[in-house]
């Protein structure tokens, strides 16, 4: 069953269809054997490290900047929850 969808989705040419379109050239081919799948899993653990590291280093930055702020505080009438929200109207810090 699985070799019939990889067949299958050999024919759409998405290589093709993609660049056409400007999208770019796919960076990975679909695995099909063991040792391709464990290069794949490799490949996507390390993008996911890289995407981890990229949040972490925002929300560090997030944070430093919200530190740095001298807050202009409003209140945040949009939440209709039974607490009173306040933000900051600078940094969209809550508090």
């Amino acid at each position: 069953m699985e070799k019939m969808r990889f067949d299958y989705l050999d024919t759409l040419n998405s290589d093709q269809v993609h660049a056409a379109k400007s999208y770019g050239p796919l960076r990975y081919k679909i695995p099909q054997t063991n040792e391709e799948f464990k290069q794949f899993h490799q490949y996507y653990l390390l993008l996911r490290w890289e995407l981890d590291k990229m949040e972490d280093l925002l929300n560090e930055k997030r944070v430093e900047f919200e530190n740095k702020c001298d807050h202009d505080w409003v209140q945040d009438c949009d939440n209709r929850d039974e607490r009173s929200r306040w933000k900051c109207t600078k940094c969209t810090k809550f508090r």
